[in-house]
């Protein structure tokens, strides 16, 4: 529109325009009301002179009266038009429903810069400059849309530590891959699954270039009874061993020394100048779930006091899946045997030092006599130290010592097969003190449970009985009948359970109080003796005269006729 603008807008909200013909005076506002007390209004999306038309309108019903909008509204006037483009822009977010995900990294990560700019800033108001303050992450929340940003890199040597932690405490816990993945759903700052697996997965490869782990096609497989009681549950080490019939496992216990040794010497558990290291040999079945068993071979250093009873330094060295037989042993361990007779005849040099090694074995007595080449403990001739039979064993009088000898070991009765482990001493041969203690106890309940039956008390109350009598010391107990069978099937209890029965098990509430007391006593007996076992200062000529008291008390027959006045039990 030609004409003429005087105007000092902003500044001055009067406005002046002037043509040939006319002259118009503005004031801007940011909006107008008219009528009775200012309130009414007029809209309209169509134009600006629409909206003038609908005001002459409102003032006049019947009026005709037609203005420019643009003239009327002074939309034509060149220093409101400047000013309004100088304004920033105002723009309409979307809502983060509605967002893509890069828009929301990109105002998450602007947001996080703004807000580590006021934290900088603040932080000067607070700390000295000298206690360096960082923010390391900003987290929030929109709506149901979680944010959290880190700020600077981050520490590698602390994700890494954190990552080696996670995986030990899974593989310590025994939690399942599918179980960790529910937990990292609930608990955001966990290390995802997939970065446990590869940790584990870098480990195992480290671990294999130090100590390789060889894989054995056995001949054959021999299925176990699938109505055993399983040892393991771990459905992962179950479906992996059950895919793995048919397969053993080696590892070298010479590449398993040279990796252990130097940290044992800078514990100070191995002295150099006494280059000496004690070993123990020992090996045992377990059913894993109810497809499979399988047999382990392991060793621990005895010298290392402190962990010795600590599974996680017992390294495994033979592994296959079957049953503990004198074949599938003598096949699996032929490359172990080889180096533990190089141990014991010429050592092993670590680090420069030329240690040698002090082979003993312990295990259960069934897995001592088969590695032995001998007899089941059942037999006629069943003692792997001495000739004593079964004719002669009620003699406690007679003294019996550790009298074979492993050079001709294959004269004496009773051993059929060459011992796996020649090389170590038979002195140096030790029942497992836990199954002595888990086998006698064993013996000492079902005396008990055979002597109410005897008697015939044992019923629904006798029952019901003991089991509340377990719950009171703190056993969890219980007896059951299988299908089509009319025995009684009872609880089999771990260790510490059985200690516990040996220890605080009242008898009286199921025996009469005179044979309660006896059973008390022979029951007390075997716990000091096996106390006695586990206490390294015990005497052992004290601890032989106190076992044999103890057996001639187990042995002492019973007097009288039975069911008569002079009947002692």
């Amino acid at each position: 529109m030609n004409g003429k603008e005087f105007s000092n807008y902003p500044n001055d909200l009067n406005i002046t325009w002037k043509d040939n013909k006319r002259t118009f005076h503005y004031k801007i506002m940011k909006a107008v009301a008219f009528g009775n007390n200012f309130s009414d209004q007029v809209v309209s999306s169509k134009s600006s002179s629409d909206v003038t038309t609908l005001f002459h309108k409102q003032v006049n019903p019947e009026s005709n009266i037609r203005t420019s909008g643009v003239i009327f509204f002074g939309l034509h006037l060149e220093s409101v038009h400047q000013y309004r483009i100088k304004l920033p822009k105002k723009r309409t977010l979307k809502i983060v429903n509605e967002a893509s995900h890069s828009i929301l990294t990109k105002r998450a990560k602007s947001m996080t810069k703004q807000v580590f700019n006021d934290f900088t800033n603040i932080s000067k108001q607070y700390y000295n400059p000298e206690d360096k303050p960082l923010l390391k992450e900003v987290q929030f929340s929109v709506n149901d849309f979680k944010f959290k940003i880190r700020i600077g890199d981050e520490d590698v040597a602390v994700k890494k530590y954190k990552s080696e932690t996670m995986m030990m405490a899974i593989d310590n816990g025994q939690i399942s891959r599918d179980a960790y993945r529910d937990l990292t759903t609930i608990e955001e700052e966990l290390p995802r699954e997939w970065i446990i697996a590869e940790k584990r997965k870098e480990i195992n490869n480290k671990m294999n270039n130090k100590i390789k782990i060889n894989i054995v096609e056995m001949p054959q497989y021999i299925d176990s009874d699938s109505n055993e009681t399983p040892d393991i549950f771990n459905p992962e080490v179950i479906d992996e061993v059950t895919t793995s019939i048919g397969k053993g496992a080696q590892r070298s216990i010479k590449d398993i020394l040279k990796f252990i040794v130097p940290n044992l010497v800078k514990r100070n558990i191995l002295n150099p100048q006494q280059p000496i290291v004690n070993i123990r040999i020992s090996g045992d079945g377990r059913n894993v779930g109810k497809k499979v068993k399988h047999v382990m071979i392991t060793f621990a250093i005895l010298d290392d006091i402190d962990n010795i009873h600590n599974p996680n330094y017992h390294h495994t060295v033979v592994l296959y899946p079957g049953s503990e037989n004198y074949e599938s042993l003598d096949m699996l361990m032929i490359p172990f045997r080889n180096e533990l007779r190089e141990l014991t005849e010429i050592g092993l040099i670590i680090g420069g030092i030329n240690w040698m090694f002090n082979l003993y074995f312990s295990s259960d007595w069934k897995f001592l006599a088969i590695c032995l080449g001998f007899n089941s403990a059942n037999s006629l001739f069943f003692c792997p130290w001495c000739p004593i039979s079964k004719k002669e064993m009620s003699n406690v009088n007679k003294e019996w010592s550790i009298s074979k000898q492993m050079d001709c070991i294959n004269i004496y009765n009773g051993h059929h097969s060459v011992p796996l482990f020649n090389m170590i001493p038979l002195d140096h041969w030790i029942p497992d003190e836990l199954h002595i203690m888990l086998r006698i106890t064993d013996r000492l309940w079902n005396l008990v449970l055979h002597e109410i039956q005897e008697t015939g008390y044992f019923n629904d109350v006798a029952r019901e009985i003991i089991v509340k009598e377990m719950n009171r010391i703190k056993v969890n107990f219980h007896f059951w009948q299988e299908k089509g069978c009319q025995t009684w099937s009872f609880t089999s209890l771990m260790g510490q359970d059985k200690l516990k029965v040996l220890q605080f098990f009242d008898l009286s509430t199921i025996l009469p109080p005179t044979r309660a007391r006896a059973i008390r006593m022979l029951w007390d007996g075997f716990y000091d003796l096996y106390m006695d076992i586990r206490n390294p200062a015990t005497n052992p000529k004290t601890f032989k005269r106190n076992a044999k008291m103890w057996l001639k008390i187990f042995l002492t027959p019973s007097t009288g006729v039975p069911n008569s006045d002079d009947f002692v039990q």
